[in-house]
């Protein structure tokens, strides 16, 4: 028996574990849902992978050498069962498909080359997968990871450079209404240029997006990840969509999103399109040096009721409002809590630390903002409970237009 530590864990769950041990606890003080097992165990991510060398397993006819395409090879051993890949760089020219219920995938130290234009690297039809792999996008594939089956486990992966000039792009992307649990993964360098017309779909980079037709069946977690540089016409670090076409609020999610670090995006950190979601001691930071694009609220929430945000720490540099919730005056909001977030300007800016709208009894509290024009600013939002929330000034000056 040999035991294999994982570069990843090496490299940068150090962050995640810091911060992890504290998830189950919190969470059944803050949140209904409460992490399942599978999340709540800090321990998990220490432990290494303990494995026979007989079960690393080298795809016939596949090099692994970075140069030869080797996705037919690895579709053939996908499809006759193969769960663990053997060390080296897979370079792959068209898009993967995993397909059968209770399917795993690791890649331990391996790497997957996403070397196509626009390509998915890998999607992942069936029910309950348990995913832990490398993918290279190479700045070529558009989306790493697409997940469409339902109770799926996403942990302990690293999906980067994935660029498109003319779609979308995605580190991961799940299409479910199943449940899916994502944690302890790093995604970094999505891009989607885009066109200049907004809601085509064109410029809009995810980091980790969960999407659904529906309202949720079951619960979903993204937990303890870290996303970096999503940028484009529409850069969001973490999105959630759940919508049916027609429901105003949007539909349950379900989702709780906690203890991820996020760092520099050209929109927004976090994106809630769907009722029934926590985000939670998230840790987001802009640190470019540089304006973002196309700025928004760091935390965005539309349309979506019974929303918490909590205890979350926001550094966005000029990134527009720190945490913004907008109902409609057809659709008041229900359900909003903002509680213990810490908001930190580098500079004097314009913007409102907290911003709510079309609201029904939301709850403000204990929110502490340094810099912007205002801590907290409601409009439409009767019988606001509004207390304890602390405004600093910053002593910078906002920075010259560039």
């Amino acid at each position: 028996m040999t035991t294999i530590w994982s570069d990843r864990t090496r490299e940068w769950m150090i962050g995640p574990l810091a911060v992890s041990c504290c998830i189950l606890l919190a969470a059944c003080q803050t949140n209904a849902r409460a992490v399942p097992a599978t999340t709540s165990s800090a321990t998990s991510q220490a432990v290494p992978y303990s494995i026979d060398n007989e079960s690393m397993q080298v795809p016939n006819a596949a090099k692994g050498d970075g140069i030869t395409d080797d996705t037919a090879a690895l579709q053939a051993w996908l499809d006759a069962g193969g769960v663990r890949l053997a060390d080296g760089t897979y370079r792959i020219t068209k898009g993967l498909i995993l397909t059968g219920n209770n399917r795993s995938l690791q890649s331990l130290n391996a790497t997957i080359m996403a070397d196509g234009i626009d390509i998915t690297a890998l999607t992942i039809t069936g029910d309950d997968a348990k995913i832990s792999l490398h993918i290279d996008g190479l700045n070529r594939a558009a989306y790493g990871l697409k997940i469409t089956g339902s109770g799926a486990l996403i942990e302990n992966g690293r999906y980067e450079n994935f660029r498109s000039e003319t779609q979308s792009a995605r580190g991961i992307d799940a299409s479910t209404s199943g449940g899916i649990v994502v944690r302890n993964n790093w995604v970094r360098n999505v891009v989607s240029v885009g066109d200049n017309i907004g809601g085509n779909g064109s410029g809009a980079a995810r980091g980790i997006g969960l999407n659904s037709k529906e309202a949720a069946r079951t619960t979903s977690f993204i937990v303890g990840n870290r996303v970096e540089n999503v940028t484009g016409e529409e850069g969001d670090a973490i999105h959630i969509l759940f919508f049916d076409g027609a429901s105003r609020p949007f539909a349950g999610g379900q989702v709780t999103i906690s203890d991820n670090d996020v760092r520099n995006v050209s929109r927004r950190f976090i994106k809630v399109q769907a009722s029934y979601v926590d985000v939670q001691r998230n840790k987001l930071h802009a640190d470019l040096g540089r304006d973002p694009t196309n700025p928004s609220a760091a935390i965005d929430v539309i349309q979506s009721e019974h929303v918490k945000v909590l205890d979350n720490s926001i550094n966005p540099r000029v990134i527009g409002n720190g945490i913004a919730v907008n109902g409609s005056a057809m659709a008041p909001l229900r359900g909003i809590e903002v509680r213990g977030n810490v908001l930190q300007e580098s500079v004097t800016l314009a913007g409102v630390g907290i911003y709510l709208k079309w609201t029904v009894a939301p709850v403000v509290r204990d929110n502490t903002v340094t810099g912007a024009s205002a801590a907290v600013q409601l409009r439409s939002s009767p019988n606001a409970d509004v207390e304890g929330n602390e405004h600093k000034q910053n002593t910078e000056s906002a920075p010259e237009s560039k």
